[in-house]
């Protein structure tokens, strides 16, 4: 936990996305009914880095996107479209992270924001050691280590 209240306790440059909707020539993207409240979240609760919004601060409609990142080079990016209608279609999207920071992460968002946990953190017979949150839209994350090799940053 940072001193300005962010749960900042993972290093950026160890994050990594997988998701549901990614293709080589596509990004992830996901629905949301606020993107102020999108940005509260992934930026002031989750520590990601505000990558823009659109249109720009000032008009008059409010934001209708936003992009969102973390690591090196901004190695995952997640993209916030403002949903056209009231009911919004909730995505997911898998971010791996080095072994130490998956648990210290879990534990962080546990103490700040036990709410959002869906499945608390455990070894899954795929190979994974994960948790899921949701965000305020009903978006999953679902934040891994492998269990064998393989992660992000340092083990």
């Amino acid at each position: 936990m940072t001193t300005d209240g962010r749960v900042k306790t993972t290093s950026c440059h160890l994050w990594c996305l997988h998701t549901n909707r990614l293709c080589l020539e596509d990004y992830s993207n996901l629905e949301s009914q606020s993107i102020q409240k999108t940005i509260d979240f992934y930026v002031d609760f989750l520590g990601f880095e505000l990558g823009g919004v659109k249109p720009e601060d000032g008009h008059p409609s409010g934001y209708t996107f936003c992009s969102v990142f973390a690591g090196d080079r901004a190695a995952a990016n997640i993209y916030f479209f403002k949903s056209k209608d009231d009911s919004v279609r909730p995505g997911s999207a898998y971010i791996a992270l080095g072994t130490k920071q998956l648990d210290m992460l879990y534990n962080a968002i546990k103490v700040e924001r036990s709410d959002v946990i869906q499945e608390a953190v455990q070894d899954q017979p795929w190979g994974y050691r994960q948790f899921v949150i949701k965000d305020p839209d009903g978006n999953t994350l679902t934040f891994f280590k492998f269990l064998e090799g393989g992660n992000p940053g340092k083990e």
